[in-house]
């Protein structure tokens, strides 16, 4: 049995690795996603104890956090500890959601395929939300390219997606388990939930399709040069060779184009040292090529990832996106709110043994990023003298849900992300994050620009669907017209929020008590 238990977890995390975008699939494969839990599922279906679902957990978070996330491997010199943190994060959440998912296993087979989505889903909630959140390598992820089935995140938020992915794992299971040796009653339960299931997927469809036959209004357009520079500016000896180069592609794209852009958007990180108005450092360097006078060029605001400066005594600093006028002005300045836990904050950093431990073990020397602001707005004219409002979520920032949605509540018509995952080196890196920011088009229904150092930039459309991609890993630029889209409303997400992981954690909780008071018609 234990041979037995290795051998169906292990498959489960290779298949689960599998289904999300990868090397291999590099946009995921829904296919396997629908599957992809059954052997995980099965084993804690059949483990004896308690102590065995931790076990099993434990191990299928270590191994499937190591496939999907191996290219945190290349974070520089903090790669060993950065994965292995990633890993640990998610061993202690499965060790509390193997026993949870094994409890599932016990209740009677016309509900337990429901009772397993619902706490797939709390987990899954629960690990995007505070300061250790990670809300990648979801379930909703695995069918970023099945745009039918994906439009349901207007209503739900991408955890409606996850659900249902969720809820043909555990029928798929259950049909396995039910048809070899059910009873005529229990066959006949689970006919009721198949159907019940099918009624689910076919209304997610048939919305889904529905939506995607529906015009949503243009607003505004404006012309956008978006700048891949390919050449990480935190690369030794690279700290102005990122400015050059998107410089150099800036001019190329403006010679190509009859049309002057709005906007020109560049990077996060395209600048290590802090970018300041009347800097004697831009104002002589790239050498033979300053970046103070190249604004004045071109003669357009551009956007741009800068550190900030918040206090230069104590170098308190953001990692931040600014707003430059073509004179040099920084106009806007929004500090990322969420860093990297532990890459770029640490907590609890004024404890004596926590910082002697970052400076001496890990070599870090400071607390890494202040905290911003939240739900700072930018905005610009387009040539019409139409004023557009966008927000600008920092790298990972934009696989956030409700950093996304708090912008679009605040007034922001579209939302402009700046990243940088250069570092990560893999097609998968680039395209795990791409997948977890394009519901953030879906769930508001509005325009997300991606503007990266290696890719993937893009314009995705409120349906999703990326337009004007850049290839990967190459330096380049392009002259863009994006559409600004309006609904005469805010979509149901936008409104209420992540109502449906919560709505299904009040009803397994109270749902489990209503149960363990009626344990004599029962059997746990």
């Amino acid at each position: 049995m234990l041979v037995k238990s290795f051998v169906l977890v292990t498959l489960s995390a290779l298949l689960y690795a599998l289904a999300l975008p990868n090397e291999l699939f590099n946009w995921g494969n829904p296919y396997l996603g629908f599957i992809a839990l059954v052997p995980f599922l099965y084993t804690l279906y059949h483990v004896k104890t308690i102590k065995a679902a931790i076990l099993t957990g434990g191990y299928f978070g270590f191994l499937s956090t190591g496939l999907i996330y191996f290219w945190l491997l290349f974070f520089q010199d903090f790669s060993l500890w950065t994965l292995s943190g990633v890993i640990f994060a998610h061993i202690l959440f499965f060790i509390f959601l193997g026993p949870l998912l094994y409890t599932a296993g016990k209740y009677p087979s016309f509900i337990r395929p429901l009772v397993t989505a619902g706490v797939w889903i709390v987990y899954e909630y629960l690990k995007s939300i505070g300061y250790l959140a990670l809300p990648w390598g979801l379930l909703a992820h695995t069918t970023g390219t099945f745009f039918p089935f994906i439009q349901i995140s207007d209503i739900t938020g991408q955890w409606g997606v996850s659900f249902l992915v969720a809820l043909v794992n555990a029928l798929v299971l259950e049909t396995m388990i039910v048809l070899p040796a059910g009873s005529s009653a229990v066959k006949a339960s689970l006919a009721r939930v198949s159907l019940f299931t099918g009624i689910l997927l076919a209304g997610a469809l048939l919305y889904g399709g529905s939506i995607l036959q529906t015009k949503i209004p243009v607003k505004a357009t404006f012309n956008a040069v978006l700048v891949q520079q390919d050449a990480d500016s935190w690369v030794a000896g690279n700290e102005m060779e990122s400015i050059r180069k998107g410089q150099i592609l800036t001019r190329q794209s403006l010679e190509s184009s009859a049309v002057k852009p709005d906007i020109v958007v560049w990077s996060e990180n395209a600048f290590r040292y802090p970018y300041t108005e009347g800097s004697i450092r831009y104002l002589r360097n790239p050498k033979n090529d300053p970046f103070i006078p190249f604004l004045k060029e071109i003669d357009t605001p551009i956007l741009v990832g800068s550190p900030y400066i918040l206090d230069p005594k104590t170098y308190s600093a953001l990692n931040a996106v600014m707003l430059i006028s073509p004179r040099g002005k920084i106009l806007t300045y929004y500090g990322k709110t969420h860093p990297v836990p532990f890459a770029e904050n640490i907590p609890f950093w004024h404890v004596p043994f926590v910082q002697s431990f970052f400076r001496n073990v890990l070599g870090l020397q400071s607390e890494g990023w202040a905290v911003g602001t939240p739900n700072i707005l930018f905005s610009f004219k387009n040539k019409q003298g139409t004023t557009l409002r966008f927000g600008s979520p920092i790298c990972f920032e934009d696989s956030f849900p409700s950093i996304a949605r708090q912008f679009f509540l605040h007034g922001a018509d579209l939302l402009i992300n700046l990243s940088n995952d250069s570092w990560s080196k893999t097609v998968s890196g680039e395209t795990q994050h791409y997948i977890a920011a394009e519901f953030r088009a879906i769930e508001n229904r509005r325009t997300l620009v991606r503007s990266t150092n290696a890719g993937v930039t893009a314009v995705v459309d409120p349906y999703g669907k990326a337009h004007n991609l850049l290839p990967l890993f190459i330096s380049k630029a392009e002259n863009i017209t994006v559409p600004v889209y309006e609904k005469q409303t805010l979509t149901f997400y936008t409104r209420f929020g992540d109502w449906f992981p919560v709505l299904l954690f009040i009803l397994l909780v109270s749902g489990h008590l209503y149960l363990l008071k009626r344990q004599n018609s029962y059997q746990f």
